[in-house]
């Protein structure tokens, strides 16, 4: 089953977006605070989390930076008001969603990406490649 971690403030969208993502078989857990969510994070992991601000007033370093180092292969979707502008927000975030939230557009974001290519891509970390650094060719030396 399918899992959603939802920080939204306003109390009748958390409650409409809670309710599109469980149509669409997802188990959703709430945070409060982006404290709270990064301390969920910590103990469960999630397919996707679903963010109403890339801010941590807690904490000098971006909230969807630590989402995606606590969580590194969930997808991140920033939901935005209709009158913010989404280029100058973290580029950690997957996805961007204006409110209010559609059911149609939760579902494209979240069946194929921002991309078209799938929810969210995983990136082996280079020292789980398995190829090894480049090595140097070094020529024999010859015999004078």
């Amino acid at each position: 089953m399918k899992s959603a971690l939802l920080l939204e403030y306003d109390e009748a969208a958390h409650g409409q977006t809670e309710t599109m993502l469980k149509s669409m078989g997802y188990l959703v857990a709430s945070a409060a605070t982006p404290q709270s969510a990064l301390q969920t994070l910590r103990a469960v992991r999630f397919d996707t989390v679903l963010t109403c601000t890339d801010f941590n007033a807690d904490d000098r370093r971006s909230f969807t930076g630590e989402v995606a180092r606590l969580a590194p292969g969930a997808a991140i979707v920033l939901m935005l008001d209709s009158d913010a502008s989404g280029a100058g927000h973290h580029h950690r975030a997957g996805a961007l969603l204006f409110k209010p939230v559609t059911l149609k557009g939760l579902r494209r974001v979240l069946d194929f990406g921002v991309d078209g290519l799938g929810q969210h891509p995983v990136w082996m970390a280079p020292d789980q490649e398995r190829r090894g650094p480049p090595q140097r060719r070094v020529r024999p030396r010859q015999a004078a």
